[in-house]
């Protein structure tokens, strides 16, 4: 048996996300096979025949990025719902999503998205969206981490099948580790309930949209009696299996119920923003003890995959919402990023934060770039200053699917040229 593949990073300055939030200084990476078994500071390790040596120079080190929330293969229709609310953007996509989608489209539109996501630094992500077997199979391939799984909605989804079908091929098609149901407005409360004990009784994490507009809650306490939280609680959806996405419209209430039963967050503010859904709450979740991690969103609502753009907006609008400039501080959103959407995801005690022991998932950036001199505090350069333009190299589980801003296990332009293909049918 060969001895699995040794990679160390020197002269890096080493963002860790670690429980201690430690920066460190001209430090060294050593990683062989998938995991980080060594990090030093103010210095690096004697060299070994047949290493293979990154210099960082003096530039930033950080974990890979958690994309808590995604709808990949959307890259199909980016551009063809804009400027719309939630309501009319679902009305535009639906029947979009019904006429053109199967299962070689949506293989199409997820191999963009991951050459995207993995060139800006991104290396799980959480999807929901049609045929996500397809998905997972494309992840594989690309060497995203990639948390999916079967996706509940009530009558007929784009995929054409009924609830159904859904409910009588879960348990033949696993096993899963995640069960996605798409939301409170979608589904009645029977069938919520249904999607959630066969979820339940499978031992999968649930992911779900809640509460993301006003028009959503006014349509679900119509329909239900209840708003989305009041709900998920009564059928049994919320805990700290759950991660909802959005969750913008909440009550002081709702957020001291997330935070009891420990129900996790995927923050979307670029989608949130460009379709007027409102501005999530998330300094008093955290301060209710929720976890809460960042996402995207559909590259066709919001319209992009790019966490570093994320992470800035949701430190801005924090602040503002607040009109408090100490809101929300780049460390509390970097973590977010990383180990608070590991957490989110179930998945904090392999990825998120680089520590020995970990799977080396990993981003570099440039150190020469102009945006980043000078770094007084490289947290605060990452959140306010560093764009997904300074991604050189990422890792996931110690493979270099990066390098040199080159995707290694994309064919970029031909994922470009098979989304163009297909997109000029929509017309």
């Amino acid at each position: 048996m060969t001895s699995p593949t040794r990679t160390v990073i020197h002269s890096a300055t080493v963002i860790t996300a670690d429980a201690a939030d430690r920066v460190l200084a001209d430090a060294s990476i050593v990683i062989e096979g998938e995991v980080i078994v060594e990090l030093h500071e103010g210095g690096r390790p004697d060299p070994l025949a047949g290493e293979v040596s990154i210099d960082a120079a003096g530039g930033i080190v950080m974990p890979g990025l958690i994309d808590a929330h995604s709808h990949l293969p959307m890259t199909l229709y980016r551009g063809l719902a804009d400027d719309r609310d939630l309501q009319s953007f679902l009305g535009r996509l639906l029947p979009l999503e019904a006429a053109t989608l199967d299962e070689e489209a949506v293989a199409i539109g997820a191999r963009l998205a991951m050459a995207e996501m993995l060139r800006a630094g991104a290396t799980t992500a959480l999807d929901m969206y049609w045929y996500p077997k397809t998905t997972a199979a494309v992840a594989v391939e690309a060497g995203l981490r990639l948390a999916t799984g079967p996706l509940f909605i009530g009558g007929t989804g784009p995929d054409h099948r009924s609830f159904t079908e859904r409910t009588e091929t879960f348990a033949t098609s696993g096993p899963h580790a995640w069960t996605m149901i798409h939301g409170t407005y979608t589904m009645t409360v029977d069938e919520l309930r249904t999607a959630g004990e066969l979820a339940r009784q499978a031992g999968t994490r649930i992911h779900l949209h809640a509460s993301e507009n006003e028009a959503e809650v006014d349509q679900v306490v119509g329909a239900t009696g209840l708003r989305p939280i009041a709900l998920l609680d009564q059928v049994g959806l919320l805990g700290p299996d759950v991660v909802l996405a959005h969750a913008v419209v909440l009550t002081d209430d709702e957020v001291d119920l997330l935070g009891r039963t420990g129900t996790r967050i995927a923050h979307c503010p670029l989608s949130n923003l460009k379709l007027a859904s409102g501005i999530c709450r998330v300094s008093d979740l955290l301060a209710a003890g929720a976890t809460v991690g960042l996402g995207t969103d559909g590259p066709s609502s919001s319209n992009d995959l790019d966490m570093f753009a994320a992470m800035r907006f949701a430190g801005l609008v924090a602040k503002v919402a607040q009109h408090d400039a100490s809101a929300l501080s780049a460390h509390e959103v970097l973590k977010m990023a990383t180990i608070g959407g590991a957490r989110a995801l179930g998945m904090d005690q392999m990825t998120g934060s680089i520590e020995v022991g970990k799977a080396a998932d990993l981003l570099r950036l440039d150190p020469s770039s102009p945006s980043l001199a000078p770094s007084f505090d490289a947290v605060s350069s990452v959140v306010y200053a560093a764009s997904r333009a300074d991604v050189v190299d990422v890792w996931v589980a110690g493979r270099r699917v990066v390098a040199d801003r080159v995707a290694l296990t994309v064919d970029v332009e031909s994922a470009i040229a098979d989304v163009r293909r297909l997109a000029a049918t929509f017309r």
